[in-house]
């Protein structure tokens, strides 16, 4: 991945949370969030390209869940980490 500019934000988390995140002191936890981001931005994307189409939102959340599904069942790498 090429490196971006990056910036930074504040995130709000429950107290809980933080405390077990800090029991693992090993974690990129930026880039976990990060690519949580991407995730959900892309399912979003989709989710705006079926109702621009007149798809509703529970149809595209389905479909979407399919072409997931599909995409993991294709990609090798992602079977070896399940």
């Amino acid at each position: 991945m090429n490196k971006e500019e990056t910036v930074h934000f504040t995130i709000t988390v429950p107290k809980s949370l933080k405390a077990q995140m800090g029991e693992f002191q090993e974690i990129n936890w930026s880039g976990v969030a990060t690519r949580a981001f991407r995730k959900q931005i892309e399912a979003q994307t989709i989710i705006r390209q079926f109702a621009e189409k007149g798809i509703s939102n529970e149809e595209a959340i389905t479909r979407g869940l399919s072409l997931r599904r599909a995409k993991q069942l294709e990609s090798p790498k992602l079977q070896k980490t399940r």
